[in-house]
């Protein structure tokens, strides 16, 4: 079979656009849970719905890059499955029972819709029909095994549908995406094209939201609006000049550490923006342990996650990624103090940011350097 060309797949079009804005929203809000809640099993259970979110979003993306139509039949589905996410995420942050009913059968819609998302590619972009079928049935049973939480006991439900997104993860990243990559190769500028996107409404949205973060007692923290936007800025140089010119890999095993590093750089600059805005800190002003791990643990991550991104990138730089992890490597050390003395909560957040423009530094110097 034939298959016809797809001019689309080099952009990312705008209903990729929205539909990247209304999951920002929808991760933001769960982040907030996170950062005023920072308790084990509630970690956990955040971690959980984001894993789960970003499972989705990966393969909508692929869907548009591999598939791509802009038919009125795909974008219906994406709407559906974008009101069913934002309903699900409502109902999960809500304080009340009443709500549960309406979000286990939203969350089951998400799943449901990347499943009918696949189920109407047009068959005249796809070589092999069999490709499609994994993504569907995957998510069917991922839809039907949410949907026993409105018969089954909710921790037994958790339990089994967890069990059923850990499988289908697994097949996605394990074999999925390796054949894929072998009969409908990714489009590598529109991965990357919408990899970048996602970073940087993910990024601006969450350290806006720390400047406009106000203290009841003196209004406006002037010095939060600084950090943040020096944090905010260093980021987007590490991965506008650092990351995306290093381009999409074309091998598919070094694809699958390249896209587990995006999806754990967006949790990252996630939580990290959740900590700074929403973990209290002690009377005194000090950061408290669960602030010090959600911060600078969530930094750290993000620093190794670059610097895996620029190991297992089509054009690795060595030099970069090590000069990017040694720079994590500090900020753990300083997570790591945090944890041991101490520490001013305002004294710790700008020690963490310095490393952060340092890492941005190491970029710039070696760039010029390299060029």
């Amino acid at each position: 079979m034939t298959v016809e060309p797809t001019p689309t797949a080099s952009r990312v079009v705008w209903l990729e656009r929205l539909y990247d804005i209304v999951f920002v929203a929808c991760v933001g809000r769960f982040a907030n849970e996170l950062g005023t809640n920072p308790d084990a099993s509630h970690t956990v259970l955040v971690l959980g719905w984001l894993s789960g979110l970003w499972l989705a979003w990966l393969l909508v993306t692929v869907r548009l890059n591999r598939f791509p139509d802009e038919r009125w039949s795909t974008r219906a589905v994406v709407v559906l499955q974008l009101m069913c996410t934002t309903v699900a995420v409502a109902a999960a942050v809500s304080k009340s029972s009443r709500d549960d009913a309406a979000g286990i059968v939203a969350a089951a819609g998400i799943s449901l819709g990347v499943a009918a998302l696949y189920a109407i590619v047009p068959r005249s972009s796809v070589s092999d029909v069999r490709v499609l079928v994994l993504p569907v049935a995957g998510c069917v049973a991922v839809g039907l095994s949410t949907l026993t939480a409105l018969v089954l006991p909710r921790a037994t439900a958790a339990v089994l549908t967890s069990a059923v997104v850990l499988v289908f993860l697994v097949a996605v990243l394990g074999s999925y995406l390796t054949r894929v990559a072998r009969d409908q190769p990714v489009d590598a500028r529109h991965a990357a094209d919408r990899h970048a996107q996602l970073f940087l409404v993910l990024m601006g949205l969450s350290f806006l939201k720390v400047a406009f973060a106000a203290d009841s007692a003196t209004g406006v923290v002037f010095a939060a609006v600084l950090g943040a936007f020096l944090v905010g800025f260093s980021l987007w140089v590490i991965y506008i000049d650092g990351v995306l010119p290093l381009g999409f890999p074309s091998d598919a095993s070094r694809q699958r550490t390249w896209l587990v590093a995006q999806f754990a750089l967006a949790l990252a600059i996630t939580v990290a923006a959740a900590a700074v805005t929403a973990v209290p800190v002690t009377q005194s002003g000090a950061m408290t342990i669960e602030g010090a791990l959600l911060e600078g643990g969530a930094f750290a991550a993000g620093l190794l996650a670059v610097g895996v991104l620029a190991l297992s990138a089509e054009h690795p730089a060595v030099r970069l990624a090590f000069g990017w992890i040694a720079v994590a490597t500090l900020v753990t050390a300083i997570t790591m103090a945090g944890l041991i003395v101490v520490v001013p909560a305002k004294v710790f957040s700008w020690l963490v940011a310095g490393a952060v423009v340092l890492a941005a530094g190491i970029e710039v110097a070696l760039g010029k350097a390299s060029a």
